[in-house]
């Protein structure tokens, strides 16, 4: 199997649904004064929020697919090198000495560095989902305030006096 392949699932899935582009050149950021943003600017942000977590979360589980192909392709390397190891060693090799000479294969050896790329990734794209996933909620939460505070106020004025 070539490594530019794209993954079955992903392709699989692209043939029924489609994961949500990038929304920006950046994913916004929360400014220190929410209560300085009019309502209409405050749905604009909370609505770039969201769309940053949408795509997120699908790049997000686009990295754990290549992670997880990744980690099966070091099995199958590392079986297939410890098997070529075991048939050149002399009789009576210990297994311990086999796994070694497995572990330091070229082959091996290159896998597990693409798997620490892949691994890395995967934890950078999760930090971006969280950070966009707090801002939403954040966003939200003032949202949520906002309405709560209008409707006291147009309860207080049309029963006050």
């Amino acid at each position: 199997m070539e490594e530019n392949l794209v993954n079955p699932a992903i392709v699989r899935f692209n043939s029924k649904f489609v994961l949500p582009g990038r929304p920006g050149e950046s994913a916004p950021s929360i400014p220190r004064n929410l209560d300085d943003m009019s309502d209409r600017e405050l749905m604009e942000l909370y609505s770039q929020f969201m769309a940053w977590v949408s795509y997120s979360k699908a790049e997000l589980v686009k990295a754990e697919i290549e992670e997880e192909s990744g980690i099966h392709k070091s099995r199958v390397i590392e079986a297939t090198a410890l098997i070529d190891q075991w048939g050149i060693s002399a009789k009576g090799d210990l297994v311990t000495l086999a796994k070694a000479r497995r572990d330091i294969d070229p082959k091996v050896v290159a896998q597990q560095e693409k798997n620490q790329i892949s691994k890395a990734y995967r934890k950078l794209v999760e930090t971006m989902f969280e950070s966009c996933e707090r801002g939403a909620q954040l966003l939200s939460r003032e949202l949520s305030r906002r309405i709560g505070l209008n409707g006291k106020e147009q309860r207080t004025s049309r029963f006050g006096a």
